[in-house]
């Protein structure tokens, strides 16, 4: 994911919050507003069916039905006909019907639910084009019915939103969109909107103030963002690339491993920094006893730069620190000293380790760094 996109759009969001959120002015509230209609409303099991849906659907506004299409009123087109009510009502029922969670289920439930619908519409309505159900309304729908399980859906709000966010799959279109990949691109939004403070804190004013008797669980402050961030030229302050899917996903991928290579640097950075400090804390030998194999026991009469210069009985001599003790040509006199020595000979095997894993760790984010094209 472009984080650095995704902070830009943050950024506007709160920015222009009140803006966007008076009810005098964009009013970008009614769509919870709609939601409560609905919850308000809603029985699949109601007396008068047609009364119902009419109420439940009071509230819709520009969310479905606009000038050129009227989804909506070709179902109230078909409750119009007494025969039909039980039909559109069983539709209904199907499309709402439990999955478990099998999103796939789900989508062949909206394909069904568009293909008995339209069916029957064109039969009151040959040829319109204004009321047929497409499949961003039934997927709203099923918002409506479970706005936790399900997210809003348009064609190129979505679009421009995987192109800013760098999404690392392609939902499609058509006959080819997956309904499991779009909910799984707006899961990852959820995820960081939900750590963002200062939207919470917004949001939960104006989830308190319009949207009453349900818990979306943020679905449809996701499409909010994602809607928002279309209609009022969010992307324009942001570098959004708007090539093809198969570019888009490419560069996903290579963002992701540029990403993990970023973590592996600077774990280690960290790691090679925390075993230096450990190292800079060990003991100086001066004035310990030290045994040399074959020049016997002598006194450090100096331990500096990884040098020991010991007096033995034969005069002074000169080792490399650790590496005379660690080849076993030296041995500490008490076990406190050992101890103190292993403890440092160990974390200079551990800092050299990681070294080279820093050494390779950097080569390997300085390649994706510069293929995403960062300047440092």
């Amino acid at each position: 994911m472009d984080k650095k996109n995704l902070a830009i759009v943050f950024d506007q969001y709160i920015a222009r919050f009140d803006e966007l959120n008076d009810v005098n002015g964009n009013d970008e509230g009614y769509k919870w507003r709609a939601e409560s209609c609905f919850v308000g409303n809603w029985n699949i099991d109601a007396d008068d069916f047609p009364a119902m849906f009419k109420a439940s659907m009071k509230e819709m506004s520009n969310l479905i039905d606009n000038k050129s299409f009227q989804p909506i009123g070709g179902i109230l087109l078909l409750l119009k006909q007494p025969n039909e009510v039980e039909f559109v009502r069983q539709c209904f029922r199907e499309l709402f019907s439990e999955d478990g969670g099998d999103i796939d289920a789900r989508q062949q439930r909206i394909g069904s639910f568009m293909d008995k619908m339209n069916e029957r519409i064109n039969q009151y309505a040959s040829g319109s084009w204004k009321y047929p159900q497409k499949m961003n309304d039934v997927i709203y729908y099923l918002n409506l019915w479970k706005p936790n399980e399900n997210y809003i859906f348009k064609s190129t709000e979505a679009t421009d939103w995987a192109n800013c966010i760098e999404y690392g799959d392609d939902f499609g279109s058509g006959e080819s969109f997956s309904l499991k990949k779009y909910y799984r691109m707006c899961d990852e939004l959820l995820e960081e909107v939900s750590k963002n403070d200062t939207i919470m804190e917004l949001h939960k004013a104006r989830f308190d103030r319009e949207a009453q008797g349900f818990d979306d669980k943020l679905h449809i402050l996701v499409y909010d963002i994602i809607y928002c961030a279309h209609a009022y030229n969010f992307y324009a302050h942001a570098d959004v690339n708007t090539t093809s899917a198969k570019e888009r996903i490419r560069r996903a991928t290579l963002r992701a491993q540029y990403e993990e290579a970023l973590s592996r640097y600077n774990a280690a950075i960290e790691a090679r920094d925390t075993i230096t400090a450990q190292i800079s804390l060990t003991v100086n030998l001066t004035g310990k006893e030290l045994k040399h194999k074959t020049f016997g026991i002598g006194v450090v009469k100096s331990h500096a730069n990884g040098m020991l210069e010991i007096e033995f009985g034969v005069g002074t001599k000169k080792f490399q620190y650790p590496n005379a003790i660690r080849g076993g040509f030296l041995a500490a006199m008490d076990d406190e000293t050992a101890d103190q020595v292993q403890r440092e000979i160990d974390a200079k095997a551990k800092l050299e380790d990681a070294e080279k894993e820093l050494s390779v760790a950097k080569a390997e984010y300085e390649k994706l760094r510069k293929a995403m094209g960062f300047e440092e």
